[in-house]
């Protein structure tokens, strides 16, 4: 099964992207007090990513951003990722619901 994302270790660029949608069309996000976008290895149970993420462009589109800081492609291997919802009354919503962004991150063949 091909990745949903690719990606090689080290680099920062280019960042994750997504439509959030529901119901066969893109959440509105007008509401949503933040997103966040969560990632860990497959086999793993400890997030290495969980930060926020961005609203791009109009919220009632649905898509959002994150951008890659730091260590977060230093690992190769095959990661789960998630975006999490959070709205005005506290709730949280997670998409997708049925199962995981899959993200390949390559080793990089100088390590840099």
């Amino acid at each position: 099964m091909a990745a949903d994302f690719t990606m090689k270790a080290n680099d920062l660029l280019p960042s994750i992207q997504a439509t959030l949608t529901s119901n066969g069309g893109p959440i509105d996000l007008s509401t949503a007090t933040g997103v966040d976008f969560i990632m860990r290895l497959t086999n793993g149970t400890v997030p290495k990513v969980d930060a926020p993420a961005v609203i791009v462009g109009d919220p009632g589109w649905g898509v959002v951003r994150y951008d890659w800081t730091g260590t977060d492609t230093n690992a190769p291997g095959t990661y789960q990722g998630e975006w999490e919802i959070t709205w005005g009354d506290g709730k949280k919503q997670t998409v997708p619901t049925l199962t995981y962004h899959t993200i390949d991150i390559l080793a990089d063949l100088d390590g840099a």
